[in-house]
């Protein structure tokens, strides 16, 4: 049985004031939760609610089970009558706005949504080895809640819109992603991958897509999913079109040892024109990243807790907000903010109420001077930009918040410094 992170209940949360009022090198390349027993529960809600495979089969919404040991001359009404072994049978089956239920067992990887379905493991493993993608969601109104996927070549859950439409109202909550990214097994720039995102685009090398992608997603929710053993465990990106409105939260994201924990860059050169902002066009913002447990990523590669940053001229990545996360153990600065070139946006991000140990365990050498010394919080750009850190708690670190000269911290002495020699440094 496979072990899942098992939260308790979100809190409501009220907006803080910096999000009511927020406005428009190193490379992290670039909600319902189920516990470890949730399957029968699972089961049951939906025997309540009626939902059976004979509604489907009819073309109505309705419950299609897979499983391994299925027969097709099952009923198709519970997993020990399932009529279909294969989970991409199953999926092309089941009527728009079904629930597809995969029951205990292992499914071949290489897995697409390919209408707005309900994707639901009860102890199921996707097994991805020899597939670029364990799961790709395309199409909005998704959730993938419940499985194991591992052994992909790129992302284990890729959710990924169209040039220009971002792909809406998808859930991955309470999966365990682990061992994706085999294409690139050492994080080193190589060009050999038939799979895109494996290999380098310029100096930044290739991380296979990392755990979980939103890749042009909006209004989405990745949450209490376990993502451990990837290349990297999150992140959100905007090549063809913008990546905003998500939300990432309550996830444990540790031992992605070579790239960042929470990656959300820029990869746009759209997004930020002559001076101004075209969010039709891309950008990574209004983005939440919240109550997520980032440990140990980037220890052997670059990586830090949790990154922000543009990839070329062009890029846009503002007005996300990090808060309410336990960070450390990182190879770089527990939150980490990288502007490379002019030409880039990145104002108006909050960094607001986490809790920081020690991190940039193998330093951040993207600017000159570079930070070799831990630090909670690293804000370098060239150009100047204006980010609010402020209500942390950073403990043990050499420093507490370094950033380069052009850069304005607001709300720095708010923050509780805690056996940190230096509260804030200006490099």
């Amino acid at each position: 049985m496979s072990t899942r992170p098992n939260f308790p209940p979100a809190p409501k949360r009220t907006k803080s004031a910096a999000e009511h009022d927020r406005g428009p090198g190193t490379w992290c390349h670039a909600a319902v939760r189920l516990g470890a027993g949730t399957g029968a529960v699972v089961l049951t809600a939906l025997a309540l609610a009626g939902l059976t495979g004979a509604a489907a089969g009819a073309g109505l919404p309705g419950t299609v089970f897979v499983s391994p040991s299925a027969k097709a001359v099952g009923a198709g009404t519970s997993c020990a009558t399932a009529r279909y072994s294969l989970l991409q049978g199953a999926i092309q089956a089941a009527a728009p706005g079904s629930t597809v239920v995969a029951c205990p067992g292992t499914y071949h990887g290489g897995v697409t949504a390919t209408k707005p379905l309900t994707l639901v493991g009860v102890d199921a493993t996707i097994d991805a080895g020899g597939s670029d993608v364990g799961v790709t969601v395309p199409v909005p109104g998704t959730t993938v809640e419940g499985f194991t996927v591992e052994g992909a070549t790129g992302e284990g859950i890729l959710v990924v819109g169209r040039p220009g439409h971002p792909v809406t109202h998808v859930t991955v909550s309470g999966n365990v992603v682990k061992g994706n990214d085999l294409g690139n097994p050492t994080g080193g720039p190589i060009s050999s991958s038939h799979y895109r995102e494996c290999n380098a685009t310029g100096n930044v090398p290739g991380d296979c897509g990392e755990g979980i992608h939103l890749m042009v997603a909006a209004d989405s929710v990745v949450s209490g999913n376990l993502v451990e053993d990837n290349s990297g465990g999150i992140l959100v990106t905007d090549e063809f079109g913008p990546a905003d409105h998500n939300v990432i939260e309550y996830n444990v994201v540790r031992g992605n040892v070579l790239d960042c924990g929470i990656t959300l860059p820029s990869h746009s050169t759209k997004a930020f024109v002559k001076g101004k902002l075209v969010p039709a066009a891309g950008g990574v913002y209004d983005n939440l990243v919240e109550h997520n447990t980032v440990i140990g990523n980037g220890t052997k590669g670059q990586g830090a807790g949790v990154l922000l940053a543009a990839a070329a001229p062009g890029g846009a990545d503002y007005a996300n907000t990090v808060a309410y996360n336990t960070i450390e153990g990182n190879g770089m600065s527990g939150v980490t903010v990288h502007l490379h070139a002019p030409g880039q946006y990145l104002d108006g991000n909050v960094v607001e109420d986490n809790t920081i140990g020690v991190n940039d365990l193998t330093g951040d050498h993207d600017f000159n001077p570079a930070d070799t010394a831990t630090t909670g919080v690293l804000v370098g750009s060239v150009t100047p930009l204006t980010i609010t850190v402020r209500g942390n708690t950073i403990s043990a670190n050499t420093y507490g918040i370094w950033y380069s000269a052009p850069v304005k911290v607001l709300g720095g002495a708010a923050n509780s410094f805690q056996g940190v020699q230096v509260d804030e440094h200006v490099a």
